[in-house]
């Protein structure tokens, strides 16, 4: 008698963790698979992981969606370690609550993700997306129904879940921390798909030395210690995490801070702040952009609607470029040809330049530029700070994003790995400061100003 097609579990192939199946005889599986059949987690097949980084990794354009996939597939594996590690402290509840988090973590971004939601802080819109994803899960929507219906309570678990700064428990951890599904995920993820030789670490050999292990958080002020079980690794971990760290490190810097992709984020920046500009003093008709554009649609006052902003995607965007390329407006036509095009601000690094001469070259710098008499849109300025690992002491509040690792010495007590790895005890930050230039006659300037003040 042949077999009922049917009745095979449903599977993804995946090329990061190769099939990922979910169990035609488990509800919660059929529940997950539900949700990914929603129209807003659909949606996140047109929101790309990296952005605007296939203008320098060509092959960086996997999306949110293969990523939210591949984050519920590690979360899932990370709940099983739990569960043959607490035996009857496990609770099922909270574990389906996190990986239904997980999976959802991300339904919240907005086009090209944090470079829109940066241009929406600058606006006085400071809701980020994981306010976004609260609201998905909440209010209204498919997601929110499919939730609802199965479990009110499990919808209101994930929405707190997602709503949480620091973890609270070890079924938070899974879902925001140092060692969590997301990141497990997107460092390998983003590294194959850039197909940089940066990021890579041992995840195989990570979960075989994961450890469940009591700890002390708390204790700031007036608030009282509290016992948590959290996610610890044996002795033999180090190394791996080790690696961890170190490629995350390395695909902030060497990719997702890499100047070219930071010069086309500020580029769109700029293009979206003048958009939102001419819209919000009645010029919308002078974008280039018809009335009922969904992008012209959610600047327009009163436009940031769930609605509005759930038709927002990065295909919205690039296929809004020809027309804005022929906008009434220089500026929005100009920034607009050259992102369709290509045609990039050029970078001078001056903290690159700077890194060997004190900060003192840097002020001067800053204070030469402040006092230029550049046009509107001639230089736009990238600052950041990428951070390899804070150290945490037991008494924070967010003391469960640490990643403890189990002493060798056989006393059974652990420490954070930032006190026993000299290789992360000597990791610093790294602070970015970058101004990009419009033309070659504006960059000439720029060097000039850095010629006077770096003697």
């Amino acid at each position: 008698m042949p077999q009922d097609v049917d009745r095979k579990d449903l599977r993804v192939r995946d090329p990061v963790h190769d099939v990922i199946t979910f169990s035609r005889a488990d509800d919660f599986e059929q529940l997950i698979w539900r949700l990914i059949d929603a129209r807003e987690f659909q949606r996140l097949r047109r929101i790309r992981q990296l952005g605007l980084s296939e203008f320098v990794y060509p092959g960086a354009t996997h999306t949110r969606f293969s990523h939210s996939i591949g984050v519920f597939h590690t979360a899932r594996s990370l709940v099983r370690i739990l569960k043959s590690t607490q035996g009857t402290r496990f609770s099922q509840e909270r574990a389906n609550a996190a990986v239904c988090a997980a999976l959802l973590h991300d339904v919240g971004h907005g086009p090209f993700s944090h470079a829109f939601e940066g241009v929406e802080k600058t606006l006085g819109n400071a809701k980020k997306h994981e306010k976004w994803t609260v609201q998905i899960v909440s209010e209204g929507t498919e997601i929110s129904g499919i939730l609802s219906t199965h479990d009110s309570r499990l919808q209101r678990d994930v929405a707190e879940l997602l709503e949480e700064e620091y973890p609270s428990d070890i079924y938070s951890s899974v879902v925001s921390s140092q060692f969590d599904a997301d990141r497990l995920d997107y460092l390998r993820r983003d590294k194959l798909m850039t197909g940089t030789g940066h990021g890579g670490f041992d995840l195989a050999w990570l979960f075989n030395n994961i450890e469940v292990e009591k700890l002390i958080i708390g204790g700031e002020g007036e608030d009282i210690p509290i016992e948590v079980e959290g996610l610890i690794l044996g002795s033999k971990g180090l190394k791996a995490a080790e690696g961890y760290l170190l490629s995350r490190f390395h695909l902030y810097t060497q990719v997702y801070m890499h100047k070219a992709t930071r010069a086309a984020e500020k580029m769109l920046g700029m293009l979206l702040q003048c958009l939102a500009e001419l819209i919000s003093v009645g010029n919308g008709d002078k974008t280039g952009l018809q009335k009922n554009h969904p992008l012209r649609r959610y600047l327009e006052t009163d436009g940031r609607t769930l609605e509005n902003y759930l038709a927002l995607d990065d295909f919205t965007v690039w296929g809004s470029l020809p027309m804005m390329a022929h906008s009434e407006n220089r500026t929005v036509a100009h920034l607009a040809a050259r992102l369709r095009d290509r045609k990039l601000y050029k970078c001078l690094d001056v903290g690159g330049r700077a890194r060997r001469m004190g900060s003192d070259v840097v002020v001067r710098f800053q204070k030469q530029l402040r006092e230029m008499d550049f046009d509107n849109n001639d230089v736009c300025i990238d600052r950041a700070i990428v951070s390899p690992y804070k150290f945490r002491e037991y008494e924070s509040s967010d003391a469960l994003t640490k990643i403890m690792i189990r002493l060798p010495d056989g006393s059974g007590l652990h420490e954070d790995v930032s006190k026993i790895s000299p290789i992360i005890g000597a990791m610093r930050e790294e602070r970015i400061y970058r101004v990009y230039a419009r033309s070659p006659d504006v960059m000439e300037k720029l060097l000039k100003i850095w010629d006077e003040e770096a003697v």
